[in-house]
């Protein structure tokens, strides 16, 4: 059975976490804090996987809310599309259409590369 990461379960995780970002040896660190530096050793290798996910959980939401404003140029540009239709405005109307194209574009980048991050 796995013990539990003794880093992990300490009551000074997020300072301990914060120092080792920063780089602090392991040595004065485990002095610090009751550890022992190959502890923190481990517990330095399953803390850049941790903060690599929540990097890419980080992404992910950027790019869901960057998706969702998309749709809301895109439903305003339909909206400004329709309006230059019935006032028989064929250039504003072909306007629409090329920005329509290009946000369309643009989607499905983010959309690829969303998929490809999952």
């Amino acid at each position: 059975m796995n013990k539990r990461c003794t880093v992990c379960n300490h009551a000074e995780r997020p300072e301990i976490d914060r120092k080792l970002i920063r780089g602090v040896p392991y040595r004065p660190l485990a002095e610090q804090f009751g550890l022992s530096p190959s502890a923190l050793r481990r517990h330095n290798k399953h803390l850049a996987s941790h903060l690599d996910q929540q990097r890419r959980r980080q992404d992910q939401a950027n790019i869901t809310a960057l998706l969702e404003r998309l749709d809301l140029l895109n439903a305003r540009l339909d909206r400004l599309f329709n309006s230059a239709a019935d006032q028989r405005s064929l250039h504003v109307a072909l306007g629409c259409i090329r920005e329509s194209l290009r946000l369309v574009s643009l989607q499905e980048r983010f959309r690829l590369g969303l998929e490809e991050r999952l």
